[in-house]
């Protein structure tokens, strides 16, 4: 009975493992078809089976290897439909980082910081490789929009200003990280803005103004000085 049990102990590594090989080799598939463009955000992946014949393995571990994938939020699942890779990617690591703060394991100051840092790099590059007209033309306008708004409405332009300035890089990481990092502390910044009085959201525009003016003018140490400004007037606040 000791050697059955054994053999069958046994076996089962043996059998998991196997399957643990054939569920990485899907995977690898299903990222190596984002890589090289066949599949891109919004793409529908090859039914289960073809994945299957192609790579010569069960259809049970292409099932899990996209329920691994689903739950990292790399592939949506849609009923009666199939697989998609997830336009909402960041949403993953939102969550992850909402989890971090709830857990400890990272604090509120971090997630500042990392923030702050992030965006001087995000405006470090647009005064290298310059600001389209098209993006120009989109900060002006915010920055109207905020002599004119308050409360939500306000919060809202704040937002989008900061995103456009991460969307003219053209750079796909930078915005999904920005993203899921706002994300993450956006109710701080909602409730600073939104209660903020008419001498704090004169400096907020005044920040914000400077940002954009300095950046035009390829005067990165004024820029830089800028969003220390801005970051300083809501990290005292918060």
């Amino acid at each position: 009975a000791i050697y059955q049990t054994d053999w069958i102990r046994v076996g089962d590594e043996k059998m998991e493992k196997q399957t643990t090989q054939e569920y990485e080799k899907a995977i690898a598939y299903i990222i190596d078809r984002i890589k090289e463009g066949s599949l891109q955000l919004g793409s529908k992946l090859p039914p289960e089976r073809r994945i299957a014949e192609e790579l010569g393995i069960g259809r049970n571990s292409i099932r899990e290897a996209i329920s691994i994938l689903h739950g990292m939020g790399l592939i949506e699942r849609v009923q009666g439909s199939g697989n998609y890779v997830s336009k909402h990617v960041g949403e993953s690591i939102r969550q992850s980082l909402t989890v971090m703060l709830a857990l400890g394991t990272i604090t509120k100051e971090e997630i500042f910081e990392f923030r702050r840092v992030m965006e001087k790099a995000v405006c470090s590059n647009l005064i290298a490789k310059g600001l389209s007209y098209e993006y120009e033309s989109i900060l002006e306008t915010k920055l109207e929009e905020m002599k004119l708004f308050d409360g939500k409405d306000l919060t809202d332009v704040d937002k989008e200003f900061h995103d456009t300035l991460i969307q003219a890089t053209g750079n796909h990481l930078w915005a999904v990280l920005m993203e899921a990092v706002t994300d993450a502390y956006r109710d701080w910044i909602n409730y600073v803005i939104e209660l903020a009085d008419e001498s704090v959201r004169v400096k907020l525009l005044q920040c914000h103004a400077d940002i954009y003016q300095n950046l035009e003018q390829k005067n990165e140490p004024a820029m830089l000085l800028a969003i220390d400004r801005h970051y300083d007037l809501i990290e005292q606040m918060v």
